[in-house]
């Protein structure tokens, strides 16, 4: 690939290398092959000479390269819950058709960034919950041209390494205990914000008792695909109330605590085929607590093992809103 400046007269066929505006307020786009056209309205504009990209035998020219890059990565768009979209020259987006948590190869993609320095591979983080009509990945070819040897190395890389794992679970109940007076309707309010950002809707609002056995009948009628548990006190140990009226109801109680704070003291189980997670005292505010990134990747059918929750402790500081 030559970078050079050049004459406007001298200029038709190369790929321009920036953006010119002209004086009418008309831009002729960066990576445009200059043509006929725009030599004349350039010359009409006082535009004497210009930076432009000359093509050599074995260089591919960036929108194609993006294209053989994303259909690579993304060989079934629909299967993966995406779509593309080329935002400005040598440079494509993969954006969610549903909401859910990204799905990433990570090594694979890292293998990719390796290969070339022109080009990159840009991703959400793994497992982070997007909505639908947002960005997951920006592919971008960084000069205007790659080598075809150094794309053919960098798909050669593997296939199928970006998708979207959307939500699974329709419905959510949500179970509040109390002790004396009322629940709050904040703390509602708050994981009702958080369900509808996954498409989740609420299908029960329970209140009871602070007590294993008013907490175990309710467990026995609920409706949800999942249970959330907000008990009103944080549970401190796996034979607190909250888990042991899982355990009264027949069901089991599989973690008790992540390395996330906040959100250390949170639970899970399940009763028969049905999801609980017991929520932290932060759950009743919006801000991201370490159960969202749980409840997140369940929903979504994400499997969560004892190393994966292990994971969670690098990067497990959050703000405190």
């Amino acid at each position: 690939m030559i970078f050079e400046s050049r004459p406007v007269r001298l200029a038709k066929g190369a790929w321009l290398a920036r953006d010119i505006t002209l004086s009418s307020g008309a831009k002729i786009a960066r990576g445009r092959r200059i043509g006929p056209e725009d030599i004349a309205a350039l010359t009409m504009a006082g535009i004497a000479e210009i930076p432009v990209v000359e093509g050599e035998t074995h260089d591919v020219p960036a929108d194609e390269a993006v294209e053989r890059l994303a259909k690579a990565l993304v060989p079934h768009l629909g299967d993966a819950f995406l779509r593309r979209e080329l935002s400005q020259y040598g440079c494509l987006d993969l954006i969610a058709t549903a909401p859910g948590v990204v799905g990433l190869d990570t090594q694979g993609i890292t293998r990719m960034n390796r290969v070339d320095e022109g080009i990159a591979v840009i991703t959400r983080g793994q497992f982070q919950r997007v909505c639908a009509g947002e960005l997951v990945a920006r592919l971008r070819i960084v000069p205007l041209a790659v080598k075809r040897s150094a794309l053919s190395r960098v798909v050669s890389e593997g296939e199928d390494m970006i998708r979207l794992r959307p939500v699974l679970a329709e419905t959510v109940t949500l179970i509040q205990t109390i002790e004396g007076g009322e629940a709050g309707q904040g703390a509602e309010a708050a994981i009702r914000a958080r369900l509808a950002l996954l498409g989740l809707k609420l299908a029960e609002s329970l209140v009871v008792a602070h007590r294993e056995e008013a907490l175990a009948e309710a467990l026995l009628s609920v409706t949800g695909d999942v249970v959330l548990i907000l008990p009103a006190r944080a549970t401190v140990d796996r034979h607190d109330v909250a888990p042991e009226a899982v355990r009264r109801a027949g069901g089991v109680i599989t973690r008790f605590g992540i390395p996330v704070d906040p959100g250390a003291s949170m639970f899970a189980g399940g009763l028969g085929s049905v999801p609980i997670l017991g929520l932290p005292g932060c759950a009743r505010l919006s801000a991201l607590n370490g159960t969202d990134w749980v409840f997140e990747r369940l929903v979504c059918g994400v499997s969560i093992s004892d190393d994966d929750l292990a994971d969670l402790g690098v990067g497990g500081l959050l703000p405190r809103g």
